[in-house]
């Protein structure tokens, strides 16, 4: 056991029995403990303190309204979490038993419902002064901006004598996507999205921003939710964005299972047509696209080219079975 994790149990009231690795990303790492209180999962947060007290009082708010978050053990201190010499932060947790859910069968409907459910958990949430929020909410057209701008400048940082396969590829396609990201930019500097975005202000509900199957454990007595690093205040258009491109990306753009997605999440979560086009907009902006150049014009280290440009070709392949679905969007919305 690691000094600092030693350092860091010991400041529980349990006795470990013993501890084990599960993975460790330098500023993210998580383990298993078992102590004489049960099995327990410690996590590293890569938050900084104040960020992490923002986190947890979400967290709190949450399993106050009955999400399925897997209940924090405080330390002898009283604390919610607990530090090490060098100022990191930990959280520890119960583990729970159960598998991943999937996408391909019933349990994807299941998610939606929860996703649908957790979004109506952190209705009303409101952190102290004292810690460091996170929003999106109102933000999404600076934020469709400068995207659109940096797919143009990646065009113009393609030199035609040393062009690779990647480069190629992106240079055929980048109109194409980026006046897909004209028309979602169009949509949410109008009045569908102002009114959302002044709903959900008042409402105060949060996005988990990584509602996806690894994220979840489905056990005998439904999903639990775990992984809350990322949460932040935003329409719950963007956690819907997310899931449907993973969905979508994995088995393929499929209008009867995007609208049986859809619906079972709006059984619910009730959302009107116009907030629903917003969800359209975003999945008709081009965020995938965008993510794959960024990390190859931006060089992004820990990406390797090869499969980069076959993400790239993947996504290219699908581009007709999308704008299949997101032409029929609105038939879509109207089968609830």
């Amino acid at each position: 056991m690691p000094d600092n994790v030693q350092a860091v149990l010991a400041q529980y009231p349990l006795r470990v029995k013993n501890v084990s690795l599960i993975s460790d990303k330098d500023k993210k790492a998580a383990w298993t403990v078992s102590t004489s209180a049960g099995t327990k999962i410690l996590k590293k947060s890569p938050a900084a303190k104040q960020r992490l007290l923002f986190l947890i009082q979400a967290i709190k708010h949450l399993q106050n309204n009955g999400a399925p978050i897997p209940a924090m053990v405080t330390t002898s201190a009283g604390k919610d979490y607990a530090e090490d010499s060098e100022g990191s932060c930990y959280i520890l947790s119960d583990a729970i038993s159960g598998s991943q859910p999937s996408y391909s069968n019933g349990d994807l409907l299941a998610i939606m419902k929860e996703l649908g459910r957790f979004h109506l958990a952190s209705r009303g949430f409101q952190s102290n002064s004292t810690t460091n929020e996170r929003a999106h909410l109102g933000r999404w057209a600076q934020s469709y901006e400068r995207h659109l701008e940096e797919l143009v400048r990646f065009k113009s940082l393609v030199k035609s004598s040393s062009t690779t396969e990647f480069e190629k590829l992106y240079v055929q396609h980048a109109d194409h996507y980026i006046s897909q990201g004209k028309e979602a930019l169009s949509w949410v500097q109008g009045p569908y999205y102002a009114n959302w975005v002044n709903k959900a202000a008042v409402q105060k509900n949060l996005c988990h921003q990584d509602f996806a199957a690894a994220n979840l454990i489905k056990t005998s007595s439904g999903l639990v939710i775990i992984d809350m690093d990322s949460i932040t205040f935003d329409l719950p258009a963007r956690d819907i964005r997310k899931i449907f491109n993973k969905v979508m990306k994995k088995y393929g753009w499929n209008s009867s299972k995007a609208a049986s997605m859809l619906r079972t999440y709006r059984e619910v979560h009730p959302l009107s047509e116009e907030e629903c086009q917003i969800i359209y907009a975003d999945l008709l902006f081009p965020h995938l696209f965008y993510g794959l150049a960024s990390k190859y014009f931006n060089k992004r280290t820990e990406w390797n080219r090869s499969n980069t440009l076959r993400k790239l070709q993947g996504y290219i392949s699908s581009e007709n079975d999308r704008e299949h679905v997101l032409a029929s969007w609105r038939s879509i919305v109207r089968q609830f």
